[in-house]
């Protein structure tokens, strides 16, 4: 039986807005962060605007692709970390808010847990409520 991962929070500031980088040791590798926010819609929306991005997937979806609704927009995510020729990107990809999907990232793994975004913290800063919790762990020693 293999162990499930022991998942820490990664350091993201929703009050500083996105996009944003970070570097974060995980286990006695540090790694960089990206963080950035990709929507179509809700410019003309005030800052305080809150746009739960896995309320969506809540809702029943109808059998029918194009009468599925579509999320207000999406995390985009990427790592990376040491390579033998330098530093080398382990993962690019849109962060899919359900706690109990796994992306893996070479050695690490990653989880979306909670991501609520304020248009206020889309390319600025400031308390406008944002919650965006990921979760990292080491896939192996």
């Amino acid at each position: 039986m293999t162990a499930e991962p022991l998942f820490h929070r990664l350091p993201v500031e929703p009050d500083a807005g996105l996009p944003q980088v970070f570097r974060c040791p995980v286990g006695d590798t540090a790694f960089d962060f990206a963080l950035y926010a990709n929507f179509e819609d809700g410019e003309d929306d005030p800052p305080e605007t809150l746009y739960d991005l896995a309320e969506w997937s809540r809702v029943p979806q109808p059998m029918d692709p194009e009468l599925q609704p579509t999320p207000p927009g999406h995390l985009v995510l990427r790592v990376t970390g040491p390579g033998s020729g330098g530093p080398r990107v382990l993962f690019l990809g849109k962060l899919v808010p359900e706690p109990d999907l796994v992306h893996q990232a070479g050695p690490l793994a990653l989880r979306l847990v909670e991501a609520v975004v304020a248009r206020g913290n889309l390319n600025g800063g400031g308390h406008y409520g944002s919650r965006i919790v990921i979760g990292v762990a080491r896939r192996w020693a």
